[in-house]
């Protein structure tokens, strides 16, 4: 009897633990719903990485534009570095958007592991990749048309079997131009 209590006991914070931090809808998947349909908001302000005027993320999208959210501070952000590395070498627009991230580190970040951006915006208290309902975990990449709308959406790291397919359906939507 104690051994099916304790058995019982550990498959519900099993449960718990998994939907609350490993469940699919927290990393490591495409999302096919929730961002994807919605256009960036004109209200969703970014600033450039080495200073000037706060403007609409939409200003950077011309054409199909990848946008990687990302921070210095992040291991699996540095992780997905050589992919995204990868997609810019072959013609891929990938703007990067740095979260909660002072500059200089950003900066830091970069020169450390390359640049993989044609540019790179900060969304310093990420209030805008929160108004699109991507909560505050990064990486996240999406995937945006020529219209503004969000085409594709991935949460967590472009690395593994879940981010090969992932860099396979953004190679197919967004490049090269």
């Amino acid at each position: 009897m104690t051994r099916l209590i304790l058995f019982l006991v550990l498959f519900v914070v099993a449960v718990v633990g998994y939907r609350m931090w490993g469940g699919p809808s927290q990393s490591g998947q495409s999302q096919p719903h929730g961002v994807v349909g919605q256009t960036l908001p004109p209200s969703m302000i970014v600033t450039p990485l080495h200073g000037g005027d706060p403007r609409p993320l939409s200003e950077e999208v011309i054409g199909v534009t990848v946008i990687n959210y990302f921070g210095s501070w992040c291991a699996p952000c540095r992780a997905e570095v050589p992919a995204l590395l990868r997609l810019r070498g072959e013609g891929v627009r990938v703007i990067g958007v740095a979260v909660r991230d002072e500059p200089t580190a950003t900066q830091a970040f970069l020169d450390e592991l390359g640049d993989p951006f044609f540019r790179v915006v900060n969304d310093p208290d990420g209030a805008g990749m929160a108004s699109l309902g991507l909560g505050a975990d990064v990486p996240q990449t999406l995937v945006v048309g020529r219209d503004g709308e969000v085409i594709f959406h991935h949460s967590g790291p472009l690395v593994g079997t879940d981010g090969e397919a992932a860099i396979e359906e953004i190679r197919d939507l967004a490049g090269p131009r």
